[in-house]
């Protein structure tokens, strides 16, 4: 059950997207939504599933919004897998942990988007600089994630710790 409840919220994810969560920008800096479930289940289920979430997740919005399939999938596998290795050594019943991990997922996120993003020759040739993008988007979008994500984290871990999501589909 758990599998397709994630398959649901990813899809849910993946639409409010593009539509309702336009509107939480603040100076023009969205929250990824989709990171922060990736950091919950890698938290909480390891970097295997934090992998898969991610790939799933990414394949979804390649799919639907990207001029190159492969991008944001490639990079959010990557991001799930990374913070997904801590899985053992994380107290999950805590504020702390997500804020710090949310925060990691968003720098290590763009900054493989980024670097595939370039080698894909879809890199936007506008002239910004590493420094500019990582002081005008990289560093407050992380800091929007860590907050938000801690509260979004405390949501999933609620629901992933219900008996529902050991049931069997079959």
């Amino acid at each position: 059950m758990r599998i397709a409840v994630v398959c649901l919220l990813a899809v849910i994810n993946v639409i409010l997207e593009s539509t309702l969560f336009q509107y939480t920008r603040i100076s023009g800096i969205k929250p990824d939504f989709s990171i922060m479930i990736i950091v919950a289940y890698a938290i909480m289920r390891g970097s295997t599933f934090g992998a898969f979430t991610g790939l799933g997740i990414g394949l979804l919005i390649d799919i639907m919004y990207a001029r190159v399939i492969g991008i944001n999938a490639l990079s959010y596998m990557l991001t799930g897998y990374i913070i997904g290795q801590a899985h053992e050594n994380v107290f999950k019943d805590n504020f702390v942990p997500p804020f710090i991990f949310n925060l990691i997922a968003i720098i290590i996120f763009q900054h493989s988007f980024i670097f595939l993003s370039y080698f894909s020759n879809d890199f936007p040739s506008t002239g910004s600089s590493y420094i500019y993008m990582l002081l005008q988007v990289i560093l407050p979008q992380a800091l929007y994630n860590a907050v938000v994500g801690s509260i979004v984290y405390r949501f999933i871990y609620k629901m992933d710790e219900t008996s529902f999501m050991d049931r069997r589909i079959y």
